[in-house]
């Protein structure tokens, strides 16, 4: 799959596509139904994935939306789908775009596109002016196939990427991954940490969460951690370390329970928590806190043996 970071540098590929709209953060079973879509039965059109390097909604009104998945996980998602091509465009650049112009300009003079797809709920063009009506009646105008995919059900709910984010921040992370169709995780080189899990007995994998990025419910879970080809069960901790010197932002902070090896600093990790134990408290204690430390890793034993969520 090739990455490109605009609609102008695609263009030049000059290949007829299949193009999927949206932002697609989290590329949950929604998001999966529109780009299935342009994958199935594409013939010799590329699969091309026409997104943004940041989220709209966060340059179109002040608040602040944590994103599930940065642009580098989102990629490699669509790659697992079988997309042919991501495009990270500049939103800034085309939010003034008229909708009539988008389609007749960006979608079929510059991605050649054969066929559409999107969700019941995608708006373009200036001010969000451009509906499904209005994308129905050009690309029938234009000869152009469209696919509109309705919401999908998971358990009685509505997916969506706020729905998502909920369950995650509410630490219902089985439930967050029915709904994405693949593993929440934390990725990212091991950092050096503080070493205070080493001075504790409990030497520990470390992991920041990227800024921008949602922050689930702050507590301990039982977790998967693979580094390179070894997966390892883990003890896992997302907070700010309340008991021994609160940190600015979360991190999530990982006790391998079958790892006895060398130190793992700077190396690749990707931390995958499968179910909530605890809530994060302070304790009057860093002895205290230690013995919670073990019966943790007693209940996450048990869960793990019993088959996680």
């Amino acid at each position: 799959m090739r990455i490109f970071n605009s609609i102008e540098e695609y263009a030049k590929t000059g290949y007829q596509s299949r193009v999927a709209l949206g932002f697609f953060d989290g590329v949950h079973l929604g998001h999966r139904a529109v780009i299935h879509e342009i994958v199935a039965d594409k013939g010799g059109d590329r699969a091309v994935v026409l997104t943004f390097r940041e989220s709209p909604a966060k340059l179109l009104s002040e608040e602040d939306v944590p994103l599930i998945t940065d642009n580098r996980r989102k990629a490699e998602l669509m790659d697992e789908l079988g997309v042919d091509a991501v495009i990270f465009a500049d939103f800034g650049q085309i939010k003034e775009t008229d909708a009539e112009d988008f389609v007749r300009g960006v979608l079929v003079r510059q991605l050649r596109a054969k066929k559409v797809s999107c969700g019941y709920n995608y708006r373009f063009g200036k001010g969000g002016k451009g509906d499904i009506a209005t994308l129905e009646r050009l690309c029938g105008e234009l000869g152009i196939g469209l696919s509109v995919c309705q919401p999908v059900d998971c358990g009685g709910q509505a997916v969506s990427s706020s729905a998502v984010r909920e369950l995650l921040q509410s630490g219902r992370i089985a439930d967050a991954n029915r709904m994405l169709g693949s593993a929440y995780s934390v990725r990212g080189r091991i950092d050096s940490g503080n070493h205070i899990g080493t001075t504790m007995g409990f030497p520990t994998v470390n992991l920041a969460i990227e800024n921008g990025l949602v922050v689930p419910k702050r507590g301990v879970y039982a977790s998967r951690v693979t580094i390179g080809s070894e997966c390892y069960r883990g003890a896992t901790n997302i907070g700010v370390h309340p008991t021994v010197g609160e940190n600015e932002t979360p991190l999530c902070e990982t006790f391998l329970l079958d790892y006895r090896g060398e130190e793992l600093r700077g190396e690749y990790a990707v931390c995958e928590p499968v179910a909530f134990i605890r809530d994060e408290k302070k304790f009057v204690s860093v002895d205290a806190l230690t013995e919670q430390i073990s019966r943790d890793i007693e209940a996450i034993k048990k869960v793990m043996d019993a088959g996680n969520p």
